[in-house]
């Protein structure tokens, strides 16, 4: 849940994201695929919260009893407990999760954050017509692929079509790269390195798709075998380098750990290599 409305878990008063609730589950779960079931629980749990209560009582399983329908319509879905339900005073601390729940952020709620103001109807726009189930799914929302591109390169196609009243389908056909099948945030350094207003024609050509796969699979391989892999350097998430790039080294090269030296020369290695591939594709 976000603190506050039109934000990406709750963008309108149609659906919300409750992909976070509760927040452990099976790897892969998806709620979709239990709706009928859920919504006579969320039915349930919304009739029978007694906010006057302060008692703790523990979610068992997979379901949690504070999660509930957030209006009348029964359209939205949202932790009840949540201080933008309660006037601002957080009561998840009845759940007995600790600080769990009110710790759960997706990557990409915090990369919606980052868009700029105009850009993020933009790209809900690609979430029209969908219901809090499917909306809240990463199998059926193209948001939570889509937003791993990042911040900057979402920014710069929302500012190019600002004059245009595009619809989900006419975005993804116009910016055909956005339907690949390529991990986003294991590449969105690459791509960010390589779009800007100058090249943000190449979001467009179908070849590209094929050509930045194959160059991204070809220096993963590369940068795979330029590093030590010594146990006791630190993993790389925690280095003071950019996410983006970090995110290309662990989830495309599959580098867990490296030195901080190292991941320097990584990144110069990486840098050259795109700056020779921007000169190919031009």
């Amino acid at each position: 849940m976000a603190d506050e409305p039109s934000t990406l878990c709750t963008p309108d008063d149609e659906k919300s994201c409750f992909a976070c609730c509760p927040p452990i589950r099976p790897p892969g779960y998806e709620h979709f695929h239990y709706a009928n079931e859920i919504k006579r629980v969320l039915r349930e749990n919304t009739a029978s919260l007694r906010k006057d209560d302060t008692s703790v009582l523990p979610i068992t399983g997979f379901s949690c009893w504070a999660l509930g329908y957030l209006d009348g319509g029964f359209k939205r879905i949202g932790c009840l407990l949540h201080p933008f339900q309660n006037h601002g005073e957080d009561l998840r601390y009845r759940v007995d999760y600790g600080n769990k729940c009110a710790r759960e952020s997706c990557v990409e709620a915090g990369i919606f954050q980052h868009l700029a103001p105009e850009a993020r109807p933009f790209w809900l726009r690609l979430s029209h017509g969908l219901d809090s189930f499917s909306y809240s799914s990463r199998t059926l929302n193209p948001l939570f692929r889509i937003l791993g591109w990042g911040a900057p390169v979402l920014n710069l196609v929302a500012t190019a079509e600002r004059e245009r009243d595009l619809h989900a389908e006419s975005i993804l056909e116009l910016y055909s790269f956005f339907k690949t099948a390529l991990p986003s945030r294991a590449n969105a350094y690459l791509l960010r390195v390589l779009i800007d207003s100058e090249t943000l024609d190449l979001l467009k050509n179908p070849r590209f798709v094929s050509r930045f796969g194959e160059f991204s699979v070809r220096l993963s391989k590369e940068l795979s075998l330029r590093v030590l892999r010594s146990p006791a350097a630190p993993y790389v998430h925690s280095l003071p380098m950019e996410t983006d790039f970090l995110d290309f080294l662990r989830l495309s090269g599959r580098i867990l750990k490296a030195d901080e030296d190292e991941a320097v020369s990584l990144k110069e290695f990486t840098d050259h290599a795109l700056a020779r591939f921007r000169d190919e594709l031009a």
